[in-house]
């Protein structure tokens, strides 16, 4: 019985992989760039590769698919780390992705204004990537996967929040179905990234009494309420820091106080750019007054003329 056992072990050991792609002969991918038009074309870029592929077909995984043939190896996107899309058909490609289970739902987004093929091409290997991280531990943009991006398409807005690069500028943008609605300049970009993110560990340049000082903001919580006020609907971004400003001759209540201020005018002018200038609803607004049972029967168009809105700061050091 034993010789027997051992014998099956053998086998088992000698034909178990006889049917995988061993992981020598596989191309994993890091950041895919697509391009829609009568074609899909891509550009890819693998881990510790300086060559970039190119290929074009019927859909995106059909193009990657015939990217393969100029490294002659598999091609997996499992690990994929970004995807980079022109603004046509976004909808469209994302829920193709989203059904095929060869990329993680996870894979960071970023909209390109221009080619996202050539966009990818101009960086090097990791440079896309640590720009989006870098501006996001700056508290500058949101970092947005892709399935969390077709989760905002497919609301009553149709619209969603996500990393836009206008040429070289990177700030947060508003795409539809199939295209970009308006892009952020940079302080509406960084209110937005106050309203709807944590910030950890960031430094927000602030003006005490005409002297420039830096607030240096620990850690930071947002929380956003809905009340019915009268024919009004009131709108409360809570924020919470800890923090402190690091010039010692500053005092803690007016450095607190200008940070306070800063970061409402910020949030300010994110909520005029995109909820009153494009009717978007980026901070899931409506979900929140729904779960007030406010407003029932409206559509979201509807609501937004009702909507006022306030901050409420709150900096403890």
């Amino acid at each position: 019985m034993i010789k027997k056992l051992a014998l099956t072990a053998v086998m088992l050991l000698l034909c178990g992989c006889s049917h995988k792609t061993e992981v020598r002969d596989k191309g994993f991918v890091r950041t895919i760039g697509c391009d829609s038009g009568e074609m899909q074309s891509v550009a890819v870029r693998l881990y510790g590769q300086e060559e970039v592929l190119s290929g074009s077909g019927d859909t995106i995984f059909s193009a990657v698919e015939n990217a393969e043939t100029a490294q002659g190896k598999t091609l997996f996107t499992g690990h994929l780390e970004l995807l980079v899309l022109n603004p046509a058909e976004i909808k469209d490609k994302l829920s193709v992705m989203i059904k095929n289970n060869r990329i993680s739902p996870s894979c960071s987004l970023i909209i390109t204004t221009g080619s996202a093929a050539d966009t990818v091409k101009s960086y090097e290997e990791e440079e896309l990537s640590d720009i989006l991280d870098s501006s996001s531990r700056k508290g500058k943009i949101v970092t947005r996967n892709i399935s969390a991006v077709l989760n905002d398409l497919l609301e009553d807005d149709s619209m969603a929040a996500v990393p836009v690069l206008d040429g070289k500028n990177l700030t947060m943008g508003v795409v539809g179905y199939d295209s970009v609605i308006g892009v952020l300049s940079e302080e509406e970009s960084e209110g937005l990234s106050w309203l709807t993110a944590s910030q950890h560990d960031i430094y927000l340049p602030i003006n005490v009494n005409g002297k420039a000082a830096s607030f240096h903001v620990r850690k930071s919580s947002t929380r956003l309420t809905a009340e019915a006020d009268g024919d009004k609907i009131k709108i409360t971004t809570e924020i919470k820091i800890n923090g402190s400003c690091i010039e010692e001759n500053i005092s803690e209540t007016e450095s607190s106080k200008a940070a306070a201020e800063k970061i409402s005018v910020l949030c300010s002018k994110a909520i005029s750019k995109t909820v009153t200038g494009m009717n978007a609803d980026v901070l899931g607004i409506e979900k929140c007054i729904r779960s007030e049972n406010i407003a029932s029967g409206q559509s979201w168009k509807e609501i937004i003329p009702e909507l006022e809105f306030y901050y409420s700061i709150k900096i403890a050091s």
